[in-house]
């Protein structure tokens, strides 16, 4: 009920009462005054008059009022002048409305379609989840084995990478074997024909024997002084050659020396001035009747050991047996050739000695100290001057 009241336009009732009240009070008091003046119209009486006035005044004070309303208020206004094109206008609202109904009903049947098609569409997109989440399992587990696959890949690319480096090696390695293998057959085959020359022939000289070699110093070497060393080195290899066959140096054949050696040495020696070594060695094995295939060596010489230098040292207890002493002189003399090897001394190329001991001289050391009564100390000094050519000669002494 309060809703209703609510609903009332109150500003509307008010104003009207407020109109009607004034319009009342001015048209009770133009009556009045023209009723006590007893005014007449169109020869009426004053009664009549009255009366005409007071229509005349509720016709104003209800035109005065729809006047101010209609002003005032906008709905009044519309309602009075605009009636029939609001009547129009609802009409057609109306007919809008009832089209519109009839649209919404439809809609509303293509709406309960649509939701139909949704249902469908829902449970279409549902299968399509399930199928979309098995082909993303699946994905998953074809990713997992492709990674699987992509490092596999890649291991065996890198293991592919090593063995192809490994085949290159091993070809290289291959064409060296192949290089070695053709030298070896080179050499087997010249090996056999040098044992068959050695079968049917006395050796001559084996293969990187020392046949000669001597000492050249001076400021500067000519190329002439060298030629003339060569050819000493030439005589004495021939005398050695001569020795070992019991015959005359005329008879052996000259030892074919290599000339890039000679110019290398002639070379070396022209450019720099001090004391130089010049070896003839053998380039191979040679018989009894055929030259020597030789080349010249060149070395730098100086002095390794003064003469008198202290070479070994030992002390030995008395009463040691025979084979003992023996050993120990071998080992110190072992370490005396190792000493002077380590020092510059060159070996010789086929026994690998620096020098060589008298045997009586070694005998005579080894009775000294047997003969000692009490324990002895042996040095071994330089006998001589050694330079880098050797040969290390020594001398005992027992204390």
């Amino acid at each position: 009920m309060f809703e209703l009241f609510k609903e009332i336009n109150w500003s509307l009732l008010g104003t009207l009462a407020l109109v009607s009240a004034l319009v009342a009070w001015a048209g009770d008091i133009i009556g009045m005054k023209l009723g006590k003046k007893r005014v007449t119209f169109l020869k009426l009486r004053p009664k009549y008059t009255s009366r005409i006035i007071s229509v005349v005044t509720g016709i104003g004070i209800a035109l005065f009022t729809l006047l101010v309303i209609s002003v005032a208020v906008e709905p009044v206004r519309t309602a009075l002048f605009s009636m029939h094109y609001v009547q129009n206008q609802i009409t057609n609202l109306t007919v809008e409305l009832q089209q519109n109904r009839t649209n919404l009903q439809g809609m509303e049947v293509e709406l309960f379609r649509s939701k139909g098609d949704v249902n469908e569409k829902q449970e279409e997109l549902k299968a399509l989840e399930q199928q979309l989440a098995i082909g993303t399992k699946n994905l998953k587990g074809a990713r997992t084995e492709l990674e699987n696959m992509t490092k596999i890949k890649e291991k065996t690319e890198k293991e592919q990478k090593v063995l192809f480096e490994e085949k290159a090696i091993l070809e290289k390695e291959s064409k060296k074997l192949e290089t070695s293998v053709a030298s070896l057959k080179s050499e087997a085959e010249k090996l056999k024909a040098d044992v068959q020359r050695l079968r049917e022939g006395r050796i001559a000289a084996m293969t990187g024997e020392r046949l000669a070699q001597g000492v050249i110093s001076g400021a500067q070497l000519t190329p002439l002084q060298v030629d003339q060393a060569v050819e000493r080195l030439i005589g004495e290899t021939q005398a050695l050659l001569a020795y070992r066959f019991g015959t005359k140096p005329d008879a052996i054949k000259k030892p074919l020396v290599d000339k890039n050696s000679i110019d290398r040495a002639k070379s070396a020696l022209s450019k720099n001035s001090g004391r130089y070594l010049l070896r003839l060695r053998a380039l191979s094995n040679a018989v009894e009747g055929e030259p020597v295939m030789a080349e010249l060596e060149t070395y730098i010489t100086k002095l390794i050991f003064n003469a008198s230098s202290l070479l070994a040292e030992k002390n030995i207890k008395k009463g040691l047996p025979r084979g003992d002493l023996e050993e120990i002189l071998f080992l110190m003399l072992r370490d005396v050739n190792a000493r002077a090897a380590k020092e510059g001394v060159l070996r010789d190329p086929l026994s690998g000695n620096v020098g060589s001991i008298d045997t009586a001289e070694f005998m005579q050391a080894l009775e000294n100290i047997m003969k000692s009564k009490s324990d002895s100390r042996i040095r071994i000094f330089a006998a001589e001057d050694i330079y880098t050519e050797g040969p290390v000669k020594i001398k005992f002494e027992i204390d």
